[in-house]
């Protein structure tokens, strides 16, 4: 009887500590903060004409402020006890044209810090975008190269995006932006524009 007893008691002095420690692998805190990267794209459209191309055969193309192409990367953090969500992404966005005589291009680098209320597969958004070097540069041949260079420009940014997937976000956006030449005799340049999104989460 005492040899059972002193069994069964060492089983418990050898169980316990060893589920005591396994019970927080067992478990998710609830405060815990989930962090992955996400890529970026959007197309966009909107904003002043910065440039027009005539081409010879009477087809013309222009450059907008507020176009056309942005891809960037950054994080996602999500806390699982909170609705809201958080992205702060490094970006790339241009719009260019080329033509056989030369090409013209619009690019800046804007970082965006936007906040997201989440709600099952919908998530609506609102930040800051702020974007680095914005430059204007033409080069045809029958003209030297010329460069228009802005001042570093902060704007604000609204976006609503629809989970398609668990891994795929897909949305529309509206930025207001002004962009101001570096040269103070010039006029400001509206950038304000529309843009469809795409956002796609991934584990580091």
């Amino acid at each position: 009887m005492h040899g059972i007893w002193r069994s069964s008691l060492l089983s418990v002095v050898l169980v316990s500590p060893l589920a005591w420690a396994e019970s927080p692998l067992q478990s998710t805190p609830s405060n815990e903060r989930v962090v992955r990267g996400v890529f970026s794209a959007a197309v966009t459209d909107g904003g002043d004409d910065l440039a027009k191309v005539q081409f010879k055969n009477a087809d013309s193309e222009k450059i907008k402020a507020g176009g056309l192409l942005m891809v960037g990367a950054g994080v996602l953090v999500a806390p699982s006890d909170s609705p809201l969500s958080y992205q702060l992404t490094l970006n790339y966005h241009f719009d260019s044209i080329t033509a056989k005589n030369g090409d013209a291009s619009f690019d800046r680098m804007p970082i965006e810090a936007l906040v997201f209320y989440n709600s099952g597969k919908h998530r609506f958004g609102a930040g800051l975008t702020h974007h680095l070097s914005p430059e204007v540069e033409f080069d045809f041949d029958d003209a030297p190269r010329e460069t228009v260079e802005f001042d570093d420009a902060t704007g604000a940014v609204i976006e609503y995006n629809y989970a398609v997937s668990p891994s795929i976000w897909l949305g529309l956006r509206y930025t207001t932006i002004d962009y101001s030449p570096s040269d103070l005799d010039g006029d400001d340049v509206d950038g304000d524009h529309v843009g469809v999104t795409l956002h796609i989460p991934f584990h580091f």
